[in-house]
């Protein structure tokens, strides 16, 4: 059979296994269309010169179905690059780089035309006037597969790669094989026998762009495993193809060696090919390779990312069985286990979903535990057992004595941020012979950092909660060391006129009274810190009593000046806790007795507006300016005193904005100071 028969014949059989292959595809569409023709037509081309050269008659009939051939790809290209112009190039840039394209064309084929008429071409015969058609095709194919590359938007233009590749390498050739018939006045017998072969070869560049696009992907599917020995196949063969025109050579130009070079080679050759196939690391990667850029992936990610975050994100289970549910659902395992690395640095079974609890302590510096810190791999036990050596080329890997007793399928490493802080362990899935590749691997390794992340979270919540209670049990701690300050002076007042007037039945009975106050808020004190909670029982009360009685406690104390009370209603109700509206009113008042000179005054008055009960309390102190108001005065910890805690004001403030008031303040230095407070009427 001639070459040239062999040649178009594997070209025909190539073209037409690729349009059988996009029947498959359901997506329709003018650019699907155009590919589905561009192929049937370069089949019935190749099927045409196979026969022509068969029956040894040629004729003008193969050139027709090669323009035809050709005008259906530039017709493809045209809708190819029309889709991309409506994906990212605006309607003036298009019809820009269309006579750009148009006036590249015409150049070219201008400047052919001369050089040909100069060298003393006639192009009267009908076979020069097809030549020239012919280059006038290729060179509109090249600029157009251009225009395409260069208009397709940087995102999609991986999946369009090696379709340009293809097609610019098939008009190239055309304009090679054309070019040197215009010259010579006749078409090279080797390129025109070679140009099957190419045509064929460059069907898998376009069949790969084909199924990387979404909108052309077949749903016709080749087994992975008839794809990878296929492949070792095609790579032995030309392993020992290459290694037999080395041996070729070598017999040619040896001299006397040459022979005995050769058998060696030819020996070392096979032996080299034996160890190379038996080689699992080897296959491994080459299945790995293969899965990664020949197939579609096998996961909607979509709809496993949707899956997995409404199982981790909502329900009434704890976080533990939520992660591992949404860990084992990916890879269809009934059941699992989560382990946690302590505060002791130990690994414990923390949960369990339909696999015994196991307790269990897995040290931190355990074989298994440091090889997933330092991979990330996703251990497959099976994998494990049966190919150690893929695991031990990275690292020693001993696997703990009590996976032994669960027979576990997978092991998760849980890595956030670089660290690992625990892992998962899976059973099998229902379908034990379900293989687990590269994809499953990647999927639960980015599934494990998110989990990691949400009990990291939660991790970081409870400690968060946990300081926020101390910090509230602090807080009420310098509450009552602010208020014993206080009963202290009081204690240490009597303490100092007990002795001159220890015979005074009105000082005694003084006496009494305030040692009876100071107990009743001492255990009231204590009550806040037994239950570490601030509020107070609140119940509906009378400020004006409770304004009276401040009054006459600051009497008592005997500090200047001494306050005047001014109310414009004879009764005024409003919802809080007594003791506690009593404490901070006598805060505010005494801040403004030390503030105040003895021949100063402190009001303080009462009023009803619009639902709101009006407390006034002013003074001539010494004020304050504008900016420790603004940035300082509310800010625990912060005075204007000599001494004292400066956490007063603040607790004021805290507890009627709880009330549901407001405080205000207006004061300038040496002017004095107006506290009004706020509370809604009962």
């Amino acid at each position: 059979m001639p070459i040239e028969t062999i040649s178009y014949t594997v070209s025909a059989v190539a073209f037409l296994v690729f349009f059988a292959v996009l029947l498959t595809d359901k997506h329709r569409g003018r650019t699907k269309h155009l590919l589905l023709a561009s192929s049937l037509g370069s089949a019935v081309w190749s099927v045409a010169i196979a026969v022509q050269s068969i029956i040894g008659s040629y004729s003008l009939a193969s050139q027709v179905f090669e323009i035809i051939k050709n005008l259906l790809w530039l017709s493809f290209l045209l809708s190819t690059i029309s889709a991309a112009y409506t994906q990212g190039v605006s309607l003036t840039q298009s019809r820009k780089s269309i006579i750009r394209t148009l006036f590249i064309v015409v150049a070219v084929i201008a400047i052919m035309l001369y050089g040909f008429l100069q060298i003393g071409f006639q192009a009267d015969s009908a076979v020069g006037l097809l030549i020239v058609l012919q280059l006038l095709l290729a060179v509109t194919g090249i600029v157009l597969v251009e225009q395409l590359y260069r208009n397709t938007p940087a995102e999609p233009r991986w999946a369009i790669k090696y379709l340009c590749v293809g097609l610019i390498g098939s008009f190239i050739y055309n304009f090679f094989m054309y070019s040197d018939a215009l010259f010579y006045q006749r078409i090279d017998p080797v390129l025109w026998q070679t140009r099957g072969f190419v045509e064929a070869m460059l069907i898998p560049l376009i069949a790969i762009s084909v199924s990387k696009d979404p909108l052309w992907s077949p749903e016709f599917f080749i087994s992975r495993r008839a794809v990878f020995h296929t492949t070792t196949l095609l790579a032995s063969a030309l392993y020992l193809l290459i290694m037999g025109l080395a041996g070729y050579y070598v017999r040619s130009y040896g001299g006397s060696w040459g022979p005995v070079v050769q058998a060696f080679l030819l020996f070392f050759t096979v032996i080299l090919l034996v160890l190379v196939l038996a080689s699992r690391r080897i296959r491994a990667r080459l299945k790995v390779f293969l899965n990664k850029h020949f197939y579609p992936y096998k996961y909607d990610y979509r709809e496993e990312w949707l899956r997995f975050i409404r199982t981790i994100s909502f329900g009434d289970e704890h976080l533990y069985r939520k992660s591992i549910k949404s860990i084992a659902q990916i890879i269809d395992s009934p059941g699992a286990m989560l382990w946690l690395r302590q505060d002791n640095g130990l690994f414990e079974c923390v949960d369990a979903w339909r696999m015994p609890l196991i307790k269990v302590k897995e040290p931190g510096n355990g074989s298994m535990v440091r090889f997933m810190q330092s991979f990330e791999f996703v251990i497959s036990v099976d994998e494990l057992n049966r190919e150690p050596e893929v695991y031990n080329r990275l690292g020693r890997l001993e696997l703990p004595a009590w996976l032994n007793e669960i027979s576990p399928w997978l092991i998760v490493p849980l890595i956030h941020i670089n660290t690992l802080i625990g892992f998962i362990v899976l059973r099998h899935s229902a379908a034990r012979k379900r293989y687990f590749n590269w994809e499953d691997s990647d999927l639960l390794k980015t599934a494990g950092r998110q989990v990691a992340s949400y009990l990291e979270q939660q991790k970081a919540s409870v400690a968060l909660a946990e300081a926020r209670q101390f910090e509230s049990f602090n807080k009420i701690s310098t509450y009552i060391v602010h208020d014993m300050k206080n009963l202290v002076a009081q204690l240490s007042l009597i303490m100092t006129n007990a002795e001159k007037h220890k015979h005074n039945p009105l000082f005694m009975t003084d006496v009494i009274h305030t040692i009876g106050n100071t107990v009743d808020k001492m255990n009231k004190m204590l009550d806040v810190v037994s239950r570490k909670s601030e509020k107070q029982i609140s119940s509906r009360i009378d400020l004006i009593p409770l304004l009276e009685e401040l009054v006459r406690m600051r009497q008592q104390a005997r500090a200047k000046p001494v306050p005047v009370l001014s109310c414009a209603t004879d009764r005024c109700f409003v919802k809080a806790d007594r003791n506690q509206l009593l404490s901070i009113f006598g805060h505010l008042v005494q801040n403004a007795q030390e503030a105040t000179a003895d021949d100063g005054s402190i009001v303080i008055s009462q009023s009803v507006a619009q639902g709101q009960v009006v407390l006034k309390f002013s003074d001539t102190g010494h004020g304050m300016d504008e900016d420790f108001i603004k940035n300082q005065l509310f800010r625990p910890f912060k005075t204007t005193k000599g001494k004292g805690m400066g956490i007063g004001v603040y607790e004021t403030r805290e507890i009627i904005v709880a009330l549901g008031g407001s405080i205000d303040v207006e004061s300038k230095p040496s002017r004095g100071t107006i506290f009004t407070i706020s509370l809604p009427v009962a």
